[in-house]
């Protein structure tokens, strides 16, 4: 397998390519992504939720700064996920501290960092645990097809993208790929750290995923019902399996309120049937060394959905060379998926 088979650039587009090529991250402030949890901090408890603002600084570095300032160990600083260094973000950490102790968080003073809330809670905050991020970003170059490209996105806003995993997934240059390769080949993981672990089984399955979603991109089904599929609802909560599909089942799908899904490969069977399954299993083996490694990790098989489909999706144009675009995304998406249906960028940092 060659990086180049996973890459963004490589996959298949849904509505024919990009229009032309912007500068994007052009600076921090043309990438704003803002951290939503989906609930208030309790305001009362033995762990501080913080609201940080950072500004071209990275989530691990910004954590250290926090163990630090309070004298604990980097590793008791939670946060929900990683968010990128180039980039103005907002997003919540955790900590452990006392109740009967009190911290004046304005002395807390770190360039490019800003503490914005400070709420007590009565538990850590875990990866996922967040809902989703907002993102505002601005693109900038020549745009002469300015009203087929907001035609395209009045059609993404009602139809969606393909859910490809996005090129942060695999590390800088696909690093990523190459050391699960070498992981899975040479037996590794098991004395791995588990945070270095999860990132390369990570890796994995979103290879095999993007795989077997281009391949339903190429041929036009990736937003189809094909025989043997399993079903997710868009707010991606719950599946209905393929033997229990029914012409009620199949309305709702045709209305939106659900999508077809690829697998997050592992141990037990496949959850699709017919035709589906078999193009499922096809495309493993075609990446044998990934499909077996995962079964042999114990990771258990699982579905994510083929449809991307962006929230409170608007669009504006702050000057004739510029294109402001704003979504919400649930956790797990990725914003370049998104932006590569419509333009093309020149390589930036990923962190």
């Amino acid at each position: 397998m060659t990086d180049k088979q996973i890459t963004l650039e490589s996959l298949p587009f849904a509505y024919g390519g990009p229009f032309c090529t912007v500068r994007f991250k052009a600076s921090p402030e043309d990438f704003i992504v803002n951290e939503v949890l989906g609930f208030e901090p309790s305001g009362q408890g033995e762990h501080f939720c913080l609201l940080v603002k950072k500004t071209g600084q990275n989530t691990v570095w910004v954590a250290d700064q926090l163990a630090r300032f309070l004298g604990i160990n980097k590793r008791q600083v939670s946060y929900c996920g990683l968010k990128d260094r180039h980039a103005v973000t907002r997003q919540w950490f955790s900590l452990p501290f006392p109740i009967k102790k009190e911290v004046d968080w304005g002395l807390f003073k770190v360039p490019g960092v800003e503490i914005e809330r400070a709420v007590r809670h009565h538990r850590k905050l875990k990866r996922g645990t967040h809902e989703g991020n907002e993102f505002h970003i601005r693109l900038y170059g020549e745009f002469p097809e300015k009203q087929s490209l907001e035609q395209r996105l009045d059609i993404i806003k009602k139809q969606g993208v393909p859910n490809y995993f996005g090129e942060q997934r695999f590390g800088i240059a696909g690093d990523n790929i190459r050391a699960a390769e070498e992981s899975f080949i040479k037996q590794t993981l098991s004395r791995m750290s588990p945070n270095k672990r999860s990132i390369l089984l990570s890796t994995a399955r979103s290879v095999l995923f993007n795989k077997v979603l281009a391949s339903r991109v190429a041929d036009h089904s990736w937003n189809q019902y094909l025989s043997g599929d399993v079903l997710q609802f868009n707010d991606g909560n719950t599946i209905i399996k393929a033997d229990a599909i029914d012409d009620a089942i199949l309305k709702r799908f045709a209305a939106g309120e659900l999508f077809a899904t690829g697998p997050l490969w592992g141990e037990g069977e496949l959850l699709t049937a017919h035709e589906v399954a078999t193009m499922e299993k096809t495309i493993a083996q075609s990446v044998s060394l990934f499909a077996d490694g995962l079964v042999h990790a114990g990771l258990k098989q699982q579905r994510r959905s083929l449809v991307l489909l962006p929230k409170q999706l608007s669009w504006s144009w702050p000057s004739e060379d510029c294109l402001e675009l704003n979504f919400f995304l649930a956790k797990g998406l990725f914003a370049t998926t998104v932006i590569r249906e419509l333009v093309e960028w020149g390589d930036y940092q990923i962190t």
